[in-house]
């Protein structure tokens, strides 16, 4: 059996155990009614839907791995557009349905959608990229299925360091080496139990894919997500611990990004497929993402 093949088996059966889990299904239900720390930290990550569903608010979007109760096709239907949820395991997609939390789903691969080219306007996937075991063959897919552009939400490769932080790190490993220890590869730990290697992604590796398609721009912005365990059931208030310690953590992450040690631990990025519109880009500039205006190949 491919190695592929056996990450498909096991991420297909991801969700059975929370089948029969009364409070998980309870709980999101009524997610985008409760104001908790979880769903403030995934607005956040929704927020770079915004400017495209408001230029084009009947659009049809497809979610990528939106398997845990198609959360991210309810943030983009609750905006006034449609959106097919899908996933290799539609266990709990079927329950969002039943329940009338989604409209429609569907359970199919992301690595081959059963869907004709530019079959949606815009394709999303929001932190299920990194879980693929072929994730470039999956987002060519969601290329080939969009009309207009391609979303991910996804953690970002730390590689290259800021210069300070590529210093020391080299100073560090000289030493290990001078001491005979040894010099751990930076990806060791990157896999997970499922069995597939963790796939950040950088701006510049989106960026290659998209000029090498001869489309006209990208759009960016790298942003840090702290998670810490609970705080799905942790109402949204400034006195509220867990909220404290989030921030706290992303206040130290940031001093060390001024300082060149680190870089933001999460990307946002858009492949344009069409030239958006400059209301588009007006509003994504005051989100602070980066625009990017991509060369034409000049033998096409």
């Amino acid at each position: 059996m491919n190695f592929e093949q056996i990450s498909y088996q096991k991420h297909e059966n991801s969700y059975k155990g929370e089948k029969n889990n009364s409070g998980a299904i309870a709980h999101y239900s009524n997610w985008f009614d409760n104001y908790t720390v979880d769903l403030w930290r995934h607005l956040g990550m929704f927020s770079v839907l915004n400017p495209l569903l408001e230029d084009k608010p009947d659009s049809k979007w497809i979610t990528i791995g939106d398997g845990q109760f198609g959360t991210a096709a309810t943030y983009i239907e609750k905006k006034g557009s449609k959106a097919t949820a899908i996933d290799i395991d539609d266990t709990l997609l079927q329950i969002a349905f039943e329940k009338k939390m989604i409209k429609q789903y569907k359970k199919c691969n992301a690595e081959a959608l059963p869907f004709e080219n530019s079959f949606f306007d815009y394709s999303y996937c929001k932190q299920s990229y990194h879980h693929f075991p072929r994730p470039f063959v999956a987002l060519y897919e969601m290329i080939r299925v969009s009309k207009y552009a391609v979303v991910l939400t996804e953690p970002a490769d730390w590689i290259p360091l800021p210069i300070v932080g590529s210093i020391l790190q080299k100073i560090k490993r000289g030493l290990k080496t001078i001491l005979g220890k040894t010099n751990i590869h930076h990806d060791t730990g990157n896999y997970e139990p499922d069995g597939n290697y963790v796939f950040t992604i950088s701006e510049r590796e989106i960026e290659k894919i998209a000029v090498a398609l001869n489309f006209p721009a990208i759009a960016y912005k790298r942003y840090n997500d702290i998670y810490i365990q609970g705080v799905e059931n942790k109402m949204y208030n400034k006195t509220e611990p867990l909220l404290k310690k989030i921030k706290q953590i992303a206040f130290i992450r940031k001093i060390k990004e001024n300082f060149g040690l680190q870089r933001p631990n999460n990307i946002q990025m858009i492949i344009f497929k069409t030239q958006p519109s400059e209301n588009v880009i007006t509003k994504l500039k005051k989100q602070k993402y980066k625009y990017v205006s991509l060369p034409k190949n000049p033998y096409l």
